[in-house]
């Protein structure tokens, strides 16, 4: 199991490679998921303060950044991003075993299309029907929510559920932003934290997010502060819709 707090804490910068041949192909969602898991994981080093630069092995891809994933600092080879990033990478994360000599490697699961049209084939229009278009952090939210080292088939009747639940979220949070901030229960956040940096758990970190959601005894002030602070590590931009016009139903 991955610990960040004992093999990834240091002084420097952390300098991370992520193995991945390409992430824009829309049937094989592997490398995507690799570049993925490599933002998450470095969001996480820099929430301990931690410099982190981050370097590909593919080229910049489309789908890397509708997925909110953020640009490299490098890419080329291993021993090109070396001298990129002033020295080796410590931290490989690949599909595939890894062979390089030193450094930690964390393995993450093989992701593909489960049939029909990419996922997120439809995310800047609308169908025939009118259905609206769908969210291009919706992948990202059904990937977050898979464990990170166990393969998982993406189907569009899963991206449409993340789609919703994303934007349920979205409405929430905008609802909590009116309340009267409060301290983020430190119980929330202490698991959600133990968890990412034990393992790398963002699934556990989103049934967390869902248990708080529902929670009675919190404030909406609360929770607004908890979904904003664990989303710097998530990346699902949960406070979009902040200071827009929102139903005047309130979510708790």
């Amino acid at each position: 199991m991955l610990s960040i707090v004992d093999d990834l804490a240091g002084f420097g910068p952390l300098r991370m490679c992520a193995h991945a041949q390409s992430a824009d192909d829309p049937d094989d969602l592997t490398g995507l998921r690799v570049l993925l898991v490599a933002d998450v994981l470095a969001r996480v080093a820099e929430l301990r303060g931690r410099t982190v630069l981050v370097g590909w092995t593919c080229p910049p891809a489309a789908a890397a950044d509708a997925a909110g994933i953020r640009p490299a600092d490098a890419h080329g080879t291993v021993d090109e991003l070396a001298g990129a990033l002033g020295g080796p990478p410590t931290v490989h994360l690949t599909s595939r075993t890894y062979e390089g000599a030193g450094g930690l490697s964390l393995h993450v699961g093989e992701a593909a299309t489960a049939g029909g049209a990419a996922p997120g084939a439809d995310a800047d229009r609308t169908d025939a029907d009118q259905k609206p278009a769908r969210d291009a952090l919706a992948l990202r939210l059904l990937l977050l929510g898979r464990p990170h080292h166990e393969p998982v088939d993406v189907s569009e009747q899963a991206v449409d559920a993340a789609d919703e639940k994303l934007a349920n979220w979205r409405r929430s949070v905008a609802a909590w932003a009116d309340e009267p901030s409060k301290a983020m229960p430190a119980d929330f956040v202490d698991r959600a934290r133990a968890s990412l940096e034990n393992g790398l758990d963002t699934p556990a970190v989103l049934r967390l997010l869902g248990a708080l959601e529902t929670a009675p005894d919190v404030p909406g002030g609360a929770k607004f502060e908890t979904f904003a602070h664990l989303d710097r590590v998530l990346g699902l931009e949960v406070v979009r819709d902040v200071g827009r016009s929102h139903s005047t139903e309130v979510y708790r």
